[in-house]
C-alpha cells in the first residue's frame, strides 16, 4: 500500500472559516458601480396568449431605467440547454405557458421600485385551456403547447430507445414475470440555501456574469446559444455558490442567466437579478415526475433475465434536460438488473407548469424509485431475500455493460470496483441476517400493537460519471508555486480541496504551496462541471495529467541542463534529484527555472472514459398505527470510494442521505389543482427535516483502490451523487415490513398511512 503525503488525510475546507465567519463572497455580495436591480413580472395564467401590453405607467414611476418584452427583443431568442429539441420556449414570448413564467422585464433603481413598476404594467391575456399532467398531455384532444412537439411529445435527440439481447427469450425463460405500471410526481424542489442570484453587465461587446453557477462552462455556452452571441461574448464568474442539488446547472438556471442578461443589454447598466425565496420555489425548476410500464422477468436464484421499461417524463414547459435526464436514469437498468436482455423507451411530454429539471439524484432517482417496486413485486413473489437480490445483481470487477448514454461508445467496463463486495460488507456491518424477518414481517411489534418497526434495503448506482468531457491546466513557478486553473466550483462538497489535494500530492509539493484560480470561464479551461459525482473523477484525472505533464518537462530541463536521464528525475518541494540519491538535490530556481518562469501542464479528459459509482442503504423505521407516523430509528449507508481523498469531505457526502429518505417522508410541492400554482412556496410549508430531527446513521466507505492499479485519481471515485436514491425505497420496503402496506405516492404522510391501514383492516 502506497503511502500517500496528502490523500487521504483531514483537511479544513479552504473556504470553510469565511464561510463560518461571513467572510465569504456570494453572488449577491458584490455591488459594482451605478448597479440596478431587474425584476420579472410573472404570469398569472397557465396558459394564455399576450395580445397586448401597456407599460407607460410603469415607465413613469420615478427611479425606473426601462421595461423589455418579446416586442423589444429577437423573436428567434430561446432557452437553450444543450440537450433542447427545435427551439423553444423562446426568452419572452406572445404565449405564457405556466403560472409564473416571463412576461416583462423591469429595470430600476432599487428592487422596492422594479417590484412596484411591475403592479403597473397592464396586460391583456387570452386565457387558454391547460393541461397539467402527462396523462392529460397525450389526450388526442390535448391542448398544443408547441407547434413543434406534436402531440406534446418532445422529439428525441438522446439514445432514448434501445434494445439488447432477446428481450423475448429471457421472459420466457423467467420463473416470474413482474408486469406492473407505476409513476413519481409531485416533483420536490432541490432547496439550496442560496436562490439564483445573478449580476449582469454588458460592456465591450461581452456579457459579464457573476452567477450562483454549479458549471459555469457549460452555461455559457447556452447562456452563449440562446442570445445568439459568439462563446468569447459571455464570461461567467462564479464565486462562492450556497448549495446547488441540481438547480443551479441547466433548465432553470439558464432562464435567469438569459433574463439577467437581456436587462443588462437593454439597460446599458450592471444589473442585480435575485429570486426571492418564493419565486425560487414557483418559477425556477423542480424534479421531474414520471410514469412507466415495468416488465421484470426473475428466476427463483435472484437471477434476471430480462427487464422492459417503457417512461415518460413531465417536462413541464420547457422540454430540455429530461431526456438526458431519463437516458441517465436507464444506468439504474444496469446496476439492478444484472441481464443482457433489456429494453427502454422514453418519451418527453411537456405540460403547463414550472420545468423540471436537474435534482439530487440526476435521473436515476426516478428510474430506481420506479424500477424498485417492480423489483419488491418479484422477490416478494419468488421469497428472496433483497440482499441476496442486490448482491447478485451488482456489477463486478471487469464486467461489460450497455450504457446507452455514451454513444457511440456504449459497451463499457466496470474498471476497478466489485460492487457486490459493498452488498455483502454493508449487510454485514448493519446486522442484516439478523434483523430481516421476511417479506411483510415486522422486526418488533409493541405489546398494545400501536408501534410497530420494520427494516428496508436498496442500493443505486451510475455508470455515466465521466460522460463529458473536462479540461485542467496546472503551472508550476520556479519559486515553488503551484496553480491549478480548472472552472470546478464548490458549492458544499469539497470539490476545490479535492483538486488542490491532488496537485499538491503529484507534484509532491506541500499543500500551501497550491491556488486555485477563480471559477472564471475567462480564467480557466471549459469543463462540463461540477455534477453528478463527476468533479472527483473528471477534474481530479485533468488536474493528475496536467501534473504528469509538468513531470515530464522537469525531466526534460534537468537532463537537458544537469545530464540526468529524464527517466530518473524527481521531484519535490521544489528541488530535483536523481532516483537512488535523494542526498543530492537541486532547487528549481536557479538550476532549472528562472525566478519568474513557469512550467505549465494541461490535462484532458475525453468525456469517453467511464466510472461507476454505488451506494447501498439500510433503514429501521419505526410506525405509528395509530397516528400514521413514520421515525427513522436507524440509518446505515455502504459505498467504495476507491481511495478517500478528504475523509471529511467523504464523511459529509455520506451523511447527506437524509435529503433522499425526505423524499419519502416529508418533502411535498403543492399544487393548486385548477391552475398549478405552488401553494407552499416557503420554507414553512415546504417541510424538510430539521438538525435535530437527523436519524441514527452510521456508514461504511471501502477502499478498494489503494493497492491497485487504477485508472481514477490516485484510485479516488465519487461517492455523493448515489446517495439520494436507495432511501426511498428502503423506507417503502421497510413500511411494508412493518405494517404490510405498499405505498406509491410519496411522500409517505400520516394521512396516506392511515387510509393504506384501514383499507387493509377493511380487506382481511
Amino acid at each position: 500500500m502506497t503511502e500517500m503525503r496528502h490523500i487521504g488525510r483531514e483537511t479544513r475546507r479552504i473556504l470553510g472559516e469565511d464561510i463560518l465567519t461571513g467572510k465569504a463572497m456570494y453572488t449577491g455580495d458584490f455591488h459594482p458601480a451605478n448597479m440596478h436591480y431587474g425584476k420579472i413580472l410573472h404570469s398569472p395564467h397557465p396558459f394564455a396568449r399576450v395580445r397586448g401590453i401597456d407599460y407607460s405607467r410603469a415607465m413613469a414611476l420615478p427611479g425606473v431605467k426601462c421595461v423589455v418584452t418579446h416586442d423589444d427583443i429577437d423573436p428567434d431568442l430561446s432557452i437553450n440547454n444543450g440537450y433542447t429539441p427545435p427551439r423553444h420556449p423562446n426568452v419572452l414570448d406572445e404565449y405564457v405557458r405556466f403560472v409564473g413564467d416571463a412576461v416583462a422585464l423591469v429595470v430600476a433603481e432599487t428592487e422596492d421600485i422594479a417590484e412596484e413598476a411591475c403592479k403597473l404594467i397592464d396586460v391583456d391575456y387570452e386565457v387558454l385551456t391547460p393541461v397539467f399532467n402527462i396523462d392529460d398531455a397525450l389526450k388526442p384532444d390535448a391542448p398544443q403547447l408547441y407547434k413543434v412537439f406534436p402531440g406534446n411529445i418532445a422529439p428525441h435527440k438522446q439514445n432514448l430507445n434501445f434494445e439488447t439481447g432477446d428481450i423475448e427469450k429471457g421472459f420466457a425463460e423467467a420463473d416470474y414475470v413482474v408486469d406492473i405500471e407505476t409513476g413519481m410526481d409531485n416533483g420536490q424542489n432541490p432547496m439550496p440555501l442560496e436562490a439564483p442570484v445573478i449580476i449582469a453587465e454588458w460592456k465591450n461587446d461581452t456579457l459579464d456574469l457573476i452567477a450562483s453557477c454549479a458549471a459555469p462552462a457549460y452555461c455559457q455556452q447556452n447562456v452563449a446559444s440562446s442570445m445568439n452571441l459568439r462563446y468569447e461574448q459571455v464570461r461567467i464568474m462564479a464565486p462562492a455558490v450556497g448549495g446547488s442539488f441540481g438547480s443551479k446547472l441547466y433548465s432553470g438556471n439558464v432562464q435567469v442567466l438569459v433574463l439577467a442578461g437581456l436587462m443588462a443589454m437593454k439597460a446599458h447598466v450592471p444589473v442585480m437579478l435575485r429570486y426571492t425565496r418564493e419565486e425560487h420555489l414557483s418559477f425556477h425548476q423542480n424534479r421531474m415526475s414520471t410514469k412507466a410500464r415495468i416488465k421484470l422477468g426473475l428466476k427463483k436464484d435472484a437471477t434476471v433475465t430480462a427487464v422492459e421499461m417503457r417512461q415518460y417524463s413531465d417536462a413541464g414547459y420547457c422540454a430540455s434536460t429530461q431526456e438526458f435526464m431519463m437516458a441517465v436514469g436507464t444506468n439504474s437498468l444496469i446496476h439492478l438488473t444484472k441481464t443482457e436482455n433489456k429494453k427502454y423507451d422514453g418519451d418527453v411530454v411537456v405540460t403547463n407548469h414550472m420545468c423540471s429539471g436537474s435534482f439530487r439524484g440526476y435521473g436515476y432517482l426516478e428510474s430506481t424509485t420506479l424500477l424498485a417496486r417492480a423489483i419488491f413485486n418479484g422477490c416478494e413473489k419468488l421469497g428472496i431475500d433483497p440482499v441476496e437480490y442486490l448482491r447478485k445483481n451488482a456489477l463486478t470487477r471487469g464486467e461489460h455493460f450497455y450504457n446507452a448514454n455514451a454513444t457511440p461508445h456504449c459497451d463499457q467496463v466496470n474498471a476497478v470496483f466489485d460492487w457486490s463486495r459493498v452488498v455483502e460488507e454493508s449487510a454485514k456491518a448493519f446486522g442484516w441476517q439478523d434483523k430481516w424477518k421476511g417479506w411483510g414481517v415486522p422486526t418488533w411489534t409493541s405489546p398494545d400493537g400501536r408501534y410497530a418497526r420494520g427494516v428496508g434495503v436498496f442500493s443505486a448506482g451510475h455508470a455515466d460519471t465521466g460522460g463529458k468531457p473536462s479540461n485542467a491546466s496546472v503551472t508550476l513557478t520556479g519559486l515553488g508555486g503551484v496553480y491549478v486553473n480548472t472552472v470546478m466550483v464548490d458549492f458544499g462538497a469539497g470539490t476545490r480541496e479535492v483538486m488542490q489535494k491532488i496537485a499538491a500530492e503529484a507534484l509532491n509539493m506541500p499543500l500551501e504551496n497550491v491556488r486555485l484560480s477563480p471559477a472564471d470561464t475567462q480564467a480557466a479551461p471549459p469543463d462540463f462541471g461540477s455534477t453528478g459525482s463527476r468533479s472527483t473523477y473528471c477534474g481530479g484525472i485533468c488536474v493528475k495529467r496536467a501534473c504528469d505533464d509538468i513531470l515530464r518537462q522537469i525531466g526534460e530541463r534537468a537532463e537537458a541542463k544537469l545530464g540526468i536521464p529524464a527517466a530518473e528525475v524527481r521531484f519535490g518541494d521544489g528541488f530535483v534529484w536523481q532516483e537512488g540519491n535523494p542526498d543530492k538535490k537541486w532547487p528549481l530556481f536557479p538550476f532549472i527555472m528562472g525566478k519568474v518562469d513557469g512550467i505549465t501542464g494541461v490535462g484532458h479528459h475525453n468525456g469517453v472514459e467511464n466510472s461507476t459509482i454505488y451506494q447501498i442503504q439500510f433503514v429501521e423505521i419505526e410506525v405509528d398505527r395509530e397516528l400514521g407516523t413514520i421515525k427513522v430509528i436507524d440509518h446505515f449507508s455502504g459505498a467504495d470510494a476507491g481511495r478517500i481523498i478528504n475523509p471529511l469531505a467523504a464523511k459529509n457526502q455520506m451523511e447527506s442521505f437524509f435529503a433522499g429518505i425526505d423524499i419519502a417522508c416529508m418533502e411535498e410541492t403543492v399544487y393548486d389543482p385548477h391552475d398549478y400554482r405552488v401553494l407552499n412556496a416557503n420554507n414553512i410549508d415546504y417541510k424538510m427535516r430539521l438538525f435535530n430531527e437527523v436519524p441514527h446513521h452510521s456508514d461504511l466507505v471501502l477502499e478498494s483502490c489503494k493497492s491497485v492499479d487504477s485508472p481514477y485519481p490516485f484510485g479516488a471515485n465519487g461517492i455523493g451523487e448515489p446517495t439520494i436514491a436507495p432511501g426511498g425505497p428502503a423506507i417503502t420496503m421497510a413500511l411494508y415490513n412493518a405494517c404490510g402496506i405498499m405505498l406509491e405516492s410519496y411522500p409517505y404522510t400520516p394521512g396516506k398511512v392511515l387510509a393504506a391501514l384501514k383499507e387493509k383492516e377493511e380487506r382481511a
